[in-house]
């Protein structure tokens, strides 16, 4: 999304109407008045002419790694998104879903079972990806056997969007229900809601769907009919990080059990070609097996098992209580001390990293596919990043693990051949991360590549500051002054480093920065522009203002007092940002999105351990500690977008109470 400036895509008709929502729903909220009816325009022109919303409207590819294989050397917003094809056509569908609610209210009548409602959107509204939302529920929990059957038999299956009037009948209102999720209907009323369900646990679900019937049936009762020892036993191999042996014998109905079983145990191990290769061949063995359709959806690489969003661990009593004691697939509140968020963190980031050392989950495509490889490297800098700040509070058996994954994430990013810098939307990002990433490990100096970091860190400095435009700012997919400040914090860690860094070109940039600030202190989400105003609402400047106050503060541009006023307010409005957490998209309050809001906890966090002043350090440390301490998800991971993904979301929280734990200990 690209706003203004000489980077500005207003008028490119390659552009979706799905972008042009969201580029409008901020122009207007943020006065951009003319841009607005330029982009009305553009809008209206590829409704009509690209025919209707959906983003797979662009070109479609088979898998994910065909469409990063093709390495689109451009600039430009095209899309690539990968549609179904095939068997993965039909995950989900062995569910016996009705598709009209009223007459599945009438077979509940006559049968006397109850309605399970599985809603996937609500109309009207702007989040994003609606579509892959729906895509990780159908291959993942509802192509399970087990649920299959639960639901089959207990009760009367519909999947339908409701139109608003239904949906506010039975109290489904935008921005509180957050897909995907559903609802229990017994005589037209209803008797549970259950939505935010991000990360997917099929036994957890299952138990959570159960929950209405007065005998919940067993999951293994329902898991398939022949004996399961042997099955169970090669589940509890893959829990314990051990090897499934190859020679195992199962019955035929849980053939393509093991073989799913086995593909992600090789997914875990870093071979993601190696696990699609067999989750392809068995799919095609068992092509009649719901599992095989979801087995192909995850060789597709779009399943929600390799997005990072499927996850299969044994859980405790307190985590099985999630969606009733928690909004969603959030953790119960107490559910994990510190120690066992660092410890189960870390162990989903080395499990989703991939051989090369990479990090592969997020597709993030705002800036087109050729975007991509930025968006990935960017990502693998943060999850790098955050396994390199992790050694300390790790137990230290698990060190000789970490630090290999942090060597390969190194050199993943110290290979320029993994970017494109033809791209202008996210470059930025992998730019500016990467040498935050490298400038921390040659702080700690436990690589032995420094003399490569050096020479890689003076190399990237130079290419962020050529970034940089004729007015002093930065940009990513449009100017704004977040992105500015991100430039000169990652120019910052470079200085400190011992990189020699263009003193003109920061001053330039802080020249830039202080002009964008209004009168109240705000800053827009945008550019200001002349004839915009002396400020704009404080509230919806709160993640930006500790930002760019940090950015200042670290180049002697602002004092002590101010940066702690910025992280008050950061803490002041935190509920909020709340509001987008998990939403795939600006939401309705002062366009928060819910794929700033570990981008902003991140920030605030290094705010608060920047303050000079040692008591409100400590105060707001403890304060900001306490509100990451209430946001991990059932596996104690963590999650702000789906497009994001739960990699980068998880480093980000990791990062975040990296920078506070000394203090809020004080």
């Amino acid at each position: 999304m690209r706003l203004a400036g000489s980077h500005s895509n207003c008028r490119d008709p390659g552009i979706g109407a799905f972008e042009m929502r969201r580029k409008l729903v901020v122009l207007m909220r943020y006065r951009h008045r003319l841009l607005a009816r330029l982009c009305v325009a553009q809008f209206l022109i590829v409704v009509f002419y690209f025919g209707g919303f959906s983003p797979t409207s662009f070109a479609q590819q088979s898998d994910v790694d065909q469409v990063l294989a093709q390495r689109f050397q451009e600039n430009s917003t095209r899309k690539a998104r990968v549609a179904p094809q095939g068997l993965s056509a039909k995950a989900g569908t062995a569910v016996k879903w009705r598709r009209d609610l009223d007459a599945a209210l009438a077979e509940s009548a006559s049968s006397g079972k109850p309605v399970f409602w599985y809603v996937p959107t609500l109309t009207r509204t702007f989040m994003d990806r609606k579509e892959v939302v729906d895509q990780y529920m159908m291959a993942g929990p509802f192509s399970w056997p087990a649920i299959i059957s639960l639901l089959n038999q207990n009760f009367i299956p519909v999947k339908q969007i409701p139109s608003t009037s239904i949906a506010k009948k039975y109290g489904l209102a935008a921005y509180k229900y957050i897909e995907p999720g559903f609802v229990v209907l017994e005589k037209d009323q209803v008797t549970q809601v259950a939505d935010r369900l991000t990360t997917q646990h099929p036994q957890w679900l299952f138990q959570l769907m159960s929950k209405r019937l007065s005998s919940p049936p067993d999951w293994n009762s329902l898991a398939s009919t022949g004996n399961r020892e042997t099955i169970l036993g090669a589940w509890g191999s893959f829990d314990n990080n051990q090897t499934i042996s190859a020679e195992l014998t199962v019955p035929a109905d849980q053939q393509m059990e093991l073989a799913l079983l086995q593909g992600m145990q090789l997914f875990r191990s870093g071979k993601h070609v190696e696990a699609k290769e067999l989750w392809k061949s068995a799919s095609q063995k068992h092509p009649e097996h719901p599992l095989a359709w979801k087995a192909s959806m995850e060789a597709q690489g779009i399943g929600p098992f390799v997005r990072g969003f499927e996850i299969f661990q044994p859980l405790n009593e307190k985590q099985l209580h999630a969606g009733v004691q928690s909004l969603g697939s959030a953790a119960p509140e107490g559910t994990f001390s510190t120690d066992q968020l660092w410890s189960n963190s870390v162990a989903f980031l080395l499990n989703n990293q991939r051989e090369d050392g990479g990090f592969f989950d997020s597709d993030y495509d705002f800036g087109g596919v050729d975007s991509m490889p930025n968006v990935h490297t960017a990502v693998t800098a943060i999850c790098g990043w955050a396994l390199l700040q992790s050694d300390r509070h790790l137990n230290p058996t698990n060190t000789a693990r970490v630090q290999a994954a942090v060597r390969k994430a190194v050199e993943y990013c110290c290979n320029d051949g993994n970017l494109n810098p033809k791209d202008r939307d996210e470059l930025l990002w992998a730019e500016a991360y990467r040498l935050r990433f490298l400038a921390a490990v040659r702080r700690q100096g436990s690589y032995s590549g420094n003399v490569k970091i050096d020479a890689m860190m003076n190399s990237i400095t130079k290419r962020l500051e050529d970034l940089q435009s004729g007015n002093g700012g930065w940009f990513h997919e449009y100017p704004n002054s977040f992105v500015t400040a991100t430039a000169l914090i990652a120019l910052k860690d470079a200085a400190n480093a011992g990189v020699t860094v263009d003193q003109l070109r920061v001053e330039k940039g802080l020249i830039r920065l202080e002009s964008q600030q209004f009168s109240n202190g705000a800053y827009p989400y945008a550019v200001r522009r002349s004839g915009s105003g002396g400020s704009e609402p404080i509230e919806g400047s709160a993640g930006r203002v500790p930002l760019c106050s940090h950015a200042r503060f670290l180049w002697n541009k602002e004092d002590g007092t101010k940066l702690a006023s910025a992280a008050e307010l950061g803490l002041k409005y935190h509920e909020l940002l709340a509001k987008a957490l998990k939403y795939d998209n600006h939401t309705d309050t002062y366009a928060f999105g819910g794929f700033f809001f570990w981008y902003d906890m991140h920030a605030r966090s290094e705010a608060i351990a920047t303050i000079p002043d040692q008591q409100l350090r400590s105060k707001y440390a403890k304060q900001q500690l306490a509100i990451i301490q209430t946001l991990p998800e059932l596996d104690g991971c963590f999650v702000d977008s789906h497009e994001l993904g739960r990699c980068y979301g998880t480093a980000m929280a990791l990062l975040s109470m990296d920078l506070v734990q000394p203090f809020a200990a004080d």
